[in-house]
Protein backbone atom coordinates (compact mmCIF):
# COMPACT_ATOMS: atom_id res chain seq x y z
CA UNK A 1 0.00 0.00 0.00
CA UNK A 2 1.60 3.23 -1.14
CA UNK A 3 0.90 6.48 0.65
CA UNK A 4 2.15 9.84 -0.53
CA UNK A 5 3.17 12.19 2.23
CA UNK A 6 2.52 15.63 0.87
CA UNK A 7 5.04 18.36 1.54
CA UNK A 8 3.37 21.15 3.42
CA UNK A 9 3.78 24.86 2.74
CA UNK A 10 4.88 27.31 5.40
CA UNK A 11 2.04 27.31 7.86
CA UNK A 12 2.03 29.79 10.67
CA UNK A 13 -0.25 29.06 13.57
CA UNK A 14 -0.03 32.47 15.12
CA UNK A 15 -3.26 33.19 16.94
CA UNK A 16 -3.80 36.57 18.50
CA UNK A 17 -6.00 35.96 21.51
CA UNK A 18 -6.05 36.56 25.20
CA UNK A 19 -7.52 34.41 27.93
CA UNK A 20 -7.83 37.59 29.99
CA UNK A 21 -10.37 39.15 27.64
CA UNK A 22 -14.10 38.95 28.43
CA UNK A 23 -16.65 38.85 25.63
CA UNK A 24 -16.78 41.75 23.19
CA UNK A 25 -20.14 42.86 24.58
CA UNK A 26 -18.53 43.48 27.95
CA UNK A 27 -16.37 46.31 26.61
CA UNK A 28 -17.34 49.95 26.71
CA UNK A 29 -15.36 53.09 26.05
CA UNK A 30 -15.20 53.53 29.83
CA UNK A 31 -13.70 50.06 30.30
CA UNK A 32 -11.18 50.60 27.50
CA UNK A 33 -10.15 53.97 28.93
CA UNK A 34 -9.51 52.30 32.28
CA UNK A 35 -7.44 49.64 30.57
CA UNK A 36 -5.44 52.34 28.79
CA UNK A 37 -4.69 54.04 32.08
CA UNK A 38 -3.31 50.81 33.53
CA UNK A 39 -1.42 50.05 30.31
CA UNK A 40 0.21 53.46 30.26
CA UNK A 41 1.50 52.72 33.75
CA UNK A 42 3.40 49.79 32.23
CA UNK A 43 1.11 46.81 32.86
CA UNK A 44 2.18 44.34 30.19
CA UNK A 45 -1.09 42.36 30.28
CA UNK A 46 -3.15 45.50 29.74
CA UNK A 47 -0.87 46.56 26.90
CA UNK A 48 -1.25 43.20 25.21
CA UNK A 49 -5.02 43.13 25.75
CA UNK A 50 -5.37 46.58 24.22
CA UNK A 51 -3.48 45.27 21.23
CA UNK A 52 -5.96 42.41 20.95
CA UNK A 53 -8.90 44.80 21.32
CA UNK A 54 -7.73 47.08 18.51
CA UNK A 55 -6.63 44.15 16.35
CA UNK A 56 -10.00 42.45 16.64
CA UNK A 57 -12.17 45.57 16.76
CA UNK A 58 -13.60 44.54 20.11
CA UNK A 59 -15.67 47.51 21.29
CA UNK A 60 -13.63 49.80 19.01
CA UNK A 61 -13.01 50.20 15.31
CA UNK A 62 -10.39 47.90 13.82
CA UNK A 63 -7.07 49.70 13.99
CA UNK A 64 -4.01 47.60 13.15
CA UNK A 65 -1.61 50.47 13.72
CA UNK A 66 -2.97 51.09 17.21
CA UNK A 67 -2.86 47.35 17.87
CA UNK A 68 0.77 47.23 16.78
CA UNK A 69 1.60 50.17 19.04
CA UNK A 70 0.25 48.37 22.12
CA UNK A 71 1.72 45.01 21.13
CA UNK A 72 5.09 46.73 20.76
CA UNK A 73 4.92 48.14 24.29
CA UNK A 74 4.22 44.64 25.67
CA UNK A 75 6.84 43.05 23.43
CA UNK A 76 9.46 45.49 24.71
CA UNK A 77 8.83 43.87 28.11
CA UNK A 78 9.57 40.45 26.58
CA UNK A 79 5.92 39.36 26.55
CA UNK A 80 5.94 36.35 24.24
CA UNK A 81 2.34 36.57 22.99
CA UNK A 82 2.92 40.18 21.96
CA UNK A 83 6.12 39.26 20.16
CA UNK A 84 4.25 36.58 18.22
CA UNK A 85 1.41 38.99 17.46
CA UNK A 86 3.91 41.42 15.93
CA UNK A 87 5.49 38.57 13.96
CA UNK A 88 2.04 37.72 12.59
CA UNK A 89 1.31 41.32 11.62
CA UNK A 90 4.59 41.69 9.73
CA UNK A 91 4.09 38.29 8.09
CA UNK A 92 0.59 39.22 6.93
CA UNK A 93 1.25 42.92 6.31
CA UNK A 94 -1.39 44.12 8.75
CA UNK A 95 -0.82 47.72 9.85
CA UNK A 96 2.69 47.55 8.39
CA UNK A 97 4.28 46.74 5.07
CA UNK A 98 4.65 42.98 4.72
CA UNK A 99 8.14 42.10 5.89
CA UNK A 100 9.11 38.46 6.34
CA UNK A 101 12.51 39.37 7.77
CA UNK A 102 10.91 41.43 10.50
CA UNK A 103 8.39 38.65 11.12
CA UNK A 104 11.25 36.19 11.54
CA UNK A 105 13.08 38.57 13.88
CA UNK A 106 10.10 38.80 16.21
CA UNK A 107 9.36 35.08 16.00
CA UNK A 108 12.97 34.41 17.01
CA UNK A 109 12.61 36.66 20.07
CA UNK A 110 9.71 34.52 21.26
CA UNK A 111 11.39 31.26 20.23
CA UNK A 112 14.47 32.19 22.24
CA UNK A 113 12.19 32.38 25.28
CA UNK A 114 11.32 28.72 24.68
CA UNK A 115 7.82 29.34 23.34
CA UNK A 116 6.83 26.19 21.44
CA UNK A 117 4.52 27.94 18.97
CA UNK A 118 7.25 30.44 18.11
CA UNK A 119 9.80 27.67 17.72
CA UNK A 120 7.52 25.84 15.31
CA UNK A 121 6.77 29.00 13.33
CA UNK A 122 10.43 29.93 13.09
CA UNK A 123 11.25 26.40 11.97
CA UNK A 124 8.65 26.66 9.23
CA UNK A 125 10.06 30.00 8.13
CA UNK A 126 13.43 28.29 7.71
CA UNK A 127 11.67 25.48 5.87
CA UNK A 128 10.03 27.88 3.43
CA UNK A 129 12.80 30.47 3.27
CA UNK A 130 10.49 33.21 4.49
CA UNK A 131 12.45 36.06 6.05
CA UNK A 132 15.49 33.84 6.49
CA UNK A 133 17.71 31.87 4.15
CA UNK A 134 16.10 28.52 3.46
CA UNK A 135 17.76 25.96 5.70
CA UNK A 136 16.11 22.58 6.23
CA UNK A 137 18.56 21.58 8.97
CA UNK A 138 17.76 24.72 10.91
CA UNK A 139 14.07 23.99 10.39
CA UNK A 140 14.55 20.56 11.96
CA UNK A 141 16.43 22.12 14.89
CA UNK A 142 13.55 24.45 15.74
CA UNK A 143 10.85 21.83 15.19
CA UNK A 144 12.69 19.54 17.58
CA UNK A 145 12.71 22.27 20.23
CA UNK A 146 8.94 22.62 19.84
CA UNK A 147 8.46 18.84 19.80
CA UNK A 148 10.27 18.56 23.14
CA UNK A 149 7.33 20.55 24.51
CA UNK A 150 4.86 18.16 22.86
CA UNK A 151 3.80 20.70 20.23
CA UNK A 152 1.70 18.42 18.04
CA UNK A 153 2.21 20.05 14.64
CA UNK A 154 5.97 20.06 15.16
CA UNK A 155 5.95 16.37 16.05
CA UNK A 156 3.98 15.54 12.91
CA UNK A 157 6.26 17.76 10.84
CA UNK A 158 9.34 15.91 12.05
CA UNK A 159 7.71 12.66 11.02
CA UNK A 160 7.37 14.04 7.50
CA UNK A 161 10.93 15.38 7.39
CA UNK A 162 12.45 12.07 8.48
CA UNK A 163 10.19 10.18 6.06
CA UNK A 164 11.22 12.39 3.14
CA UNK A 165 14.82 12.96 4.23
CA UNK A 166 14.47 16.75 4.35
CA UNK A 167 17.06 18.40 6.59
CA UNK A 168 17.98 14.98 7.95
CA UNK A 169 18.97 11.60 6.56
CA UNK A 170 15.92 9.61 5.50
CA UNK A 171 15.03 7.39 8.45
CA UNK A 172 11.75 5.46 8.44
CA UNK A 173 12.28 4.24 11.99
CA UNK A 174 12.69 7.78 13.33
CA UNK A 175 9.80 8.91 11.16
CA UNK A 176 7.57 6.21 12.64
CA UNK A 177 8.63 7.32 16.13
CA UNK A 178 7.36 10.86 15.51
CA UNK A 179 4.24 9.77 13.67
CA UNK A 180 3.35 7.46 16.55
CA UNK A 181 3.82 10.29 19.05
CA UNK A 182 1.49 12.48 16.99
CA UNK A 183 -0.96 9.62 16.40
CA UNK A 184 -1.19 8.91 20.11
CA UNK A 185 -2.18 12.55 20.62
CA UNK A 186 -5.08 12.11 18.21
CA UNK A 187 -3.63 13.49 14.96
CA UNK A 188 -5.72 11.81 12.24
CA UNK A 189 -3.14 12.37 9.50
CA UNK A 190 -0.41 10.83 11.64
CA UNK A 191 -2.67 7.87 12.41
CA UNK A 192 -3.22 7.35 8.68
CA UNK A 193 0.49 7.46 7.87
CA UNK A 194 1.33 5.19 10.80
CA UNK A 195 -1.26 2.70 9.60
CA UNK A 196 0.37 2.69 6.16
CA UNK A 197 3.81 2.23 7.69
CA UNK A 198 2.62 -0.81 9.62
CA UNK A 199 1.02 -2.12 6.44
CA UNK A 200 4.23 -1.73 4.41
CA UNK A 201 6.67 -2.45 7.21
CA UNK A 202 8.40 0.92 6.85
CA UNK A 203 10.21 1.87 10.07
CA UNK A 204 8.23 -0.74 12.00
CA UNK A 205 7.72 -4.45 11.79
CA UNK A 206 4.97 -5.23 9.31
CA UNK A 207 1.75 -5.80 11.21
CA UNK A 208 -1.60 -5.77 9.41
CA UNK A 209 -3.64 -5.84 12.61
CA UNK A 210 -1.76 -2.78 13.92
CA UNK A 211 -2.30 -1.11 10.56
CA UNK A 212 -6.03 -1.71 10.89
CA UNK A 213 -6.04 -0.27 14.41
CA UNK A 214 -4.52 3.02 13.25
CA UNK A 215 -6.60 3.24 10.08
CA UNK A 216 -9.73 2.81 12.21
CA UNK A 217 -8.69 5.57 14.60
CA UNK A 218 -7.97 7.92 11.71
CA UNK A 219 -11.16 6.96 9.88
CA UNK A 220 -13.18 7.76 13.01
CA UNK A 221 -11.82 11.30 12.74
CA UNK A 222 -13.19 11.50 9.20
CA UNK A 223 -9.94 10.89 7.32
CA UNK A 224 -11.06 9.79 3.84
CA UNK A 225 -7.73 8.16 2.93
CA UNK A 226 -7.87 6.00 6.03
CA UNK A 227 -11.44 4.96 5.29
CA UNK A 228 -10.33 3.82 1.84
CA UNK A 229 -7.18 2.12 3.15
CA UNK A 230 -9.22 0.33 5.81
CA UNK A 231 -11.73 -0.92 3.24
CA UNK A 232 -8.90 -2.26 1.08
CA UNK A 233 -7.16 -3.90 4.01
CA UNK A 234 -10.33 -5.52 5.33
CA UNK A 235 -11.16 -6.83 1.86
CA UNK A 236 -7.68 -8.25 1.29
CA UNK A 237 -7.09 -9.53 4.82
CA UNK A 238 -10.38 -9.67 6.72
CA UNK A 239 -8.73 -11.44 9.66
CA UNK A 240 -6.69 -8.29 10.36
CA UNK A 241 -9.82 -6.25 10.95
CA UNK A 242 -11.50 -8.57 13.42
Amino acid sequence: MNITIKQWAVFLVIIITSSLLPSAAAFSSHTINELKTIAEEGCVYSQYNLGVIYYGGIGVHHDFKEALSWFSKAADQEYVDAQMAIAAMYYLGEGVSQDYMEAARWARKAADQNDAEAQYNLGMMYYGGKGVKQDFKEAVTWLKKAALQDYLIAIFGLGIMYYEGVGVSKDYKESAHYFKRAAEQGCADAQAVLGAMYYDGHGVKQNYREAAVWFKKSAQHGNIDSQNFLSTLCFEKPWACR
